[in-house]
C-alpha cells in the first residue's frame, strides 16, 4: 500500500480529490490537513509515502511544506494540486512528483500514480508502510530480509521481529520489483540481502544475509534465483 496525506484548506477540495483516489486501491489514506502547519505535525506523525498538496493555503502554503520536507530525513513525495499553473516551475524546483491543475481528472491523476509506481528505488527513500492499531509504521525496504505469504496477510521479516501486513505477496511484488526476487510461490526474499543456496538431499534453501532462516526455493523458480546469484557474484 502507499499511504498518503491529502493537504488543501478546501473541504469540498479534499472530499473531491478523496473520491477519485479510492478508485485507486493500492492507495491508504491516512489523514487530511488544512493547512501547511497541521500537515507538517500529521507527516511527523504518519510519515506517509505520499502528499497531495494544494500551494494556496493559509499559515504556511504548499511550497514552504515542500521546501521543508526537502531538509527533514523523510521525505515523502509530493503532488502539487492547485488551480494556478503559475507555480508549475517552482514545483518542480522542490523536487515534487507531478502537478496536478483542479478540477483534477480522473486520467491524469492514474497517469501521475502510475509514473510515481514505474519510479526507480534509487530516488527518494522507498518504505514499507504498515498499519499497526491506530498508527502507520513505515520499514524501510533495505531492512526488509524476506517477506511470505500465510494466508491472508504477508509475514514482513526483518533481523529481529516478523510484522504482519495486509497486502497480498502480489502486490507487494508488484510496487517492490525492483527490490525483491520470487523464490517460491509463497515468498519472496530482498535481492540486496540474498547471498546463496543450500542444497540438500529434499530441497533447494536460501542463503539470507541476516537471517537464520532459510525459506524454501522450488523447483520453478530455482533458475532464475542462480542466474541472479551468478550475475550479482563478486
Amino acid at each position: 500500500m502507499i499511504s498518503v496525506l491529502i493537504v488543501d484548506d478546501e473541504q469540498p477540495a479534499r472530499q473531491r480529490l478523496r473520491r477519485l483516489l479510492d478508485e485507486h486501491p493500492q492507495l491508504d489514506i491516512v489523514g487530511e490537513a488544512d493547512n501547511g502547519q497541521t500537515a507538517l505535525e500529521l507527516i511527523e506523525q504518519q510519515q506517509p509515502d505520499l502528499i497531495f498538496l494544494d500551494i494556496s493555503m493559509p499559515v504556511m502554503n504548499g511550497m514552504q511544506v515542500a521546501k521543508q520536507l526537502n531538509q527533514q530525513a523523510h521525505q515523502p513525495h509530493i503532488i502539487f494540486t492547485t488551480a494556478y499553473d503559475e507555480y508549475a516551475l517552482q514545483a518542480f524546483d522542490v523536487d515534487a512528483q507531478d502537478y496536478l491543475l483542479k478540477p483534477i481528472r480522473q486520467e491524469r491523476l492514474s497517469k501521475a500514480l502510475q509514473k510515481l509506481e514505474r519510479q526507480p528505488t534509487s530516488g527518494k527513500p522507498i518504505f514499507m508502510s504498515i498499519r499497526e492499531r491506530d498508527t502507520v509504521r513505515r520499514i524501510p525496504i533495505a531492512d526488509i530480509l524476506f517477506l511470505h505469504s500465510d494466508q491472508k496477510y504477508t509475514e514482513v521479516h526483518l533481523a529481529n521481529e516478523v510484522l504482519l501486513s495486509s497486502d497480498s505477496l502480489k502486490d507487494l511484488e508488484q510496487r517492490f520489483a525492483n527490490d525483491f526476487i520470487r523464490i517460491h510461490r509463497s515468498t519472496l526474499v530482498n535481492r540486496h540481502h540474498l547471498i546463496g543456496i543450500e542444497q540438500d538431499d529434499n530441497a533447494c534453501l536460501a542463503l539470507i544475509k541476516g537471517s537464520k532462516s532459510k525459506p524454501e526455493i522450488s523447483r520453478r523458480h530455482q533458475p532464475d534465483v542462480r542466474q541472479f546469484l551468478t550475475a550479482n557474484s563478486a
